[in-house]
This record gives C-alpha cells, sequence and structure tokens, in this order.
C-alpha cells in the first residue's frame, strides 16, 4: 500500500513532531510504504492550502493509494471543505486513514464516521469562537485588558472616529481619551480610515 501523510499546523508556533511521530508508527504497525508527504503551517479554515492542492493533484495522477493524517481536523476545520476533499481522493481511488480515530474511508463505517466527527469538530470550534467572542466584549465593556493590551469600549472607538473626522490629529486624539497612539491607528484602520 502506498501512502503519503498530510501535516498541517496552524501557526509557526506550533510543533509537527507530534503528529510525525503517530503517524510514522501506524505506518509501521500497518505495513504500508511512506511515498510522500506534504506539510505546511496554514489555518485549517483557509480555502486555499498549497500542500494540499499539491497532494489532491498527485492523487488524481495516481501516485499514491492512501493518505493518512494525525486526526481529521488536519484536513481542514469546516465540514463542506473536509467532505470535498475525502470526496476528491475517493474519486482518484484513493482513501484516507485518520490516526487519532483509526478512520478509514475505504469502509463505508469509516467514510460515515469521519462526516460525523468533523460535524462535530466544527460545531466545539463555533462555541469555542462564540465563548471567547462573549468574553471579549464582557471585558471591554468593563475596560478591561485582553492579552497585551486594553480593549476599548465601542463608545470610545465611536468617539476616536467622530474625533478624526472632525479634523484633530492622531496626537490630539489619544490626549483627548487617555490613549496610546497604537490603539488610536488600530481602531482607525479597523475604521478604514486613513492613518497617517
Amino acid at each position: 500500500m502506498r501512502v503519503v501523510k498530510y501535516q498541517r499546523v496552524s501557526t509557526s508556533h506550533q510543533e509537527l513532531e507530534n503528529q510525525t511521530n503517530s503517524i510514522d508508527k501506524q505506518i509501521e504497525l500497518l505495513g504500508w510504504t511512506l511515498v510522500g508527504e506534504y506539510k505546511e503551517v496554514v489555518s485549517g479554515v483557509k480555502d486555499t492550502r498549497p500542500q494540499l492542492q499539491k497532494l489532491l493533484e498527485d492523487a488524481r495522477k495516481r501516485k499514491f493509494d492512501r493518505v493518512i493524517v494525525y486526526s481529521l481536523d488536519r484536513l481542514g476545520r469546516k465540514i463542506v471543505s473536509v467532505i470535498n476533499t475525502i470526496h476528491s481522493l475517493e474519486e482518484c481511488g484513493c482513501h484516507l486513514f485518520v490516526v487519532k480515530n483509526s478512520i478509514d474511508t475505504s469502509t463505508s463505517q469509516g467514510k460515515m464516521f469521519s462526516y460525523f466527527i468533523n460535524i462535530f469538530s466544527e460545531l466545539e470550534r463555533d462555541m469555542m469562537i462564540s465563548r471567547q467572542k462573549e468574553a471579549i466584549d464582557r471585558v471591554r465593556s468593563n475596560g478591561g485588558k485582553w492579552g497585551g493590551g486594553k480593549l476599548l469600549s465601542q463608545d470610545k472607538i465611536d468617539k476616536i472616529v467622530l474625533l478624526r473626522t472632525q479634523g484633530l490629529s492622531y496626537r490630539g486624539i489619544c490626549k483627548e481619551l487617555d490613549i496610546g497612539l497604537g490603539s488610536v491607528q488600530h481602531y482607525l484602520k479597523a475604521q478604514n480610515m486613513k492613518v497617517a
């Protein structure tokens, strides 16, 4: 069985090593022949992932029989894109093996299970983002800090925009509202106003 590895992390601060070790052990256990690997650092929600596209092109050329990934979310965070990737592989006579859940799309049960896992993963991610947004809004409304900087209330952001439209300089806005220059620039840029 000719197999290739697909590994993805979202940021350069993350390591591929954990994925690599688990995948390599699984390949050895199953007696498959590794014929290539595709690695990239890109968010799973992005639709353009060069290495994944290269993998799909190579699948169409019948360069391998199976793709092995550590977990289903490495293929993507959106249900539709994961299902489309699995479908594209199947059209080329290629199947997916997911180490973490022992999912094998060469079986109908494995294919169905992969869809369910991905649905719940996307739901979990959406809930996490929603909770994070609520926490940021709560901190912002109390004038607190989030991460390295102070979050501004919507009222203060509106005042920044108003003062700028009235012609006040960046430094003037900083003095008037007792905030840093970086904050003024950031919020004006977010409002698509010219940053000088």
